[in-house]
């Protein structure tokens, strides 16, 4: 439920900033070509099921999994007034921890530490929308997405990665504070699942196929040419 109020309250936020900019501002003249670079920071939230057990603390250690802290970086150039190509990059992670825990398939209990990285890079499409004091734009591309987690358990650690392919769509509303810079709010994700973990050179299948997908918002900073 908490994800559903996240998901919706962004939307709307995305979508009144959106608005306000088509009723203020009256369309902007042709612009030429450019490039823009923007880079921010924010929220990121697990996509996916998370399983339940019957151990409290277990489902606790495993929730906390799900929020983590994300940062984007956008580079492109536009040919055209409404599109360009550009590359898209960006990073999540979330953490978690808890002591005297009982893991599946273990009888005695351990400390466990668990932090959980996910990279994506990859080239993107991207539209446009130009106003006086507001840019509007979406983003859609495909990549590799890289997934690593780094496990301690009572003081023996653990690395595990697998790489897959990601796709990625985004929608970002920018202000300009001046003529080559602006801010703004970008909410994206990152769609992804593996179905096999390398850990120390061997490949451990699972029995379900894990999802390594995030939702992004984020705020950051631009730079532009034009």
């Amino acid at each position: 439920m908490k994800r559903f109020y996240f998901i919706a309250i962004a939307i709307v936020c995305v979508s009144f900033f959106s608005s306000a900019a088509a009723q203020t501002y009256h369309s902007h003249p042709l612009v030429n070509k450019g490039f823009r670079m923007a880079v921010g920071g924010g929220y990121a939230l697990r996509l996916g099921k998370v399983e339940k057990t019957s151990d409290p603390e277990l489902n606790r250690i495993n929730n906390k999994l799900l929020h983590g802290f994300s940062i984007d970086a956008d580079a492109q150039y536009f040919f055209k007034e409404k599109w360009g190509l550009g590359l898209n990059a960006n990073y999540c992670s979330s953490n978690t921890s808890g002591n005297g825990v009982t893991l599946p398939g273990q009888s005695q209990t351990v400390n466990y530490k668990e932090t959980q990285h996910f990279i994506y890079i990859g080239p993107s499409f991207v539209s446009r929308s130009e106003w006086d004091k507001f840019i509007l734009l979406g983003t859609v591309g495909i990549g590799p997405l890289f997934f690593n987690t780094d496990m301690n358990i009572n003081s023996v650690r653990v690395i595990g990665d697998k790489t897959t392919i990601g796709f990625n769509a985004g929608i970002a509303g920018e202000y300009k504070m001046n003529n080559k810079t602006g801010i703004g709010l970008k909410l994206s994700y990152v769609i992804g699942n593996i179905d096999a973990i390398n850990i120390q050179g061997q490949s451990i299948q699972s029995e379900k196929t894990i999802s390594v997908s995030n939702l992004m918002l984020t705020a950051f900073l631009s730079f532009r040419t034009w």
